[in-house]
């Protein structure tokens, strides 16, 4: 599957987070998916919140929004790609990605996709096309 957005989950916690910015770049994106690793790390933060009707609203946001994404497939090889990807930022010293963030960008960098993260510093330094859609900021 081709998608034009790759959603990484700092985008997705300002959805869950009811920031306006996100409907409106969502009504407006065309299409869009996900990785596993993503839904992973959004559930991640769910379930460390300490507030029950905070953790209750999060499983509400995944349920109805987050899991009914599509979601893009990653290779065993696209680990050797993002710890690539990765190392170089860092030995560089253009970044420090993480390697979830690294197995994201070499997923998007193999299938053409653009990375919609609050994240653009380090995806930059790995140089996967990305893009804040909730602001005309290019860095958070």
């Amino acid at each position: 599957m081709r998608s034009s957005w790759l959603i990484d989950a700092d985008v997705l916690i300002e959805g869950e987070r009811q920031n306006p910015a996100f409907d409106a770049w969502r009504k407006s994106a065309g299409d869009f998916a996900t990785a596993d690793i993503v839904r992973g790390q959004f559930l991640l933060g769910v379930h460390s919140v300490k507030d029950a009707a905070k953790r209750e609203r999060g499983l509400e946001f995944y349920a109805e929004r987050v899991a009914t994404l599509s979601s893009l497939p990653n290779q065993p090889e696209d680990y050797e790609r993002a710890a690539a990807l990765a190392g170089e930022a860092w030995r560089n010293g253009r970044g420090g990605p993480d390697l979830m963030d690294a197995l994201l960008a070499a997923i998007a960098l193999c299938t053409g996709a653009t990375v919609a993260t609050r994240n653009v510093k380090d995806f930059k330094a790995m140089g996967c096309p990305c893009q804040n859609p909730l602001s005309n900021a290019t860095d958070r």
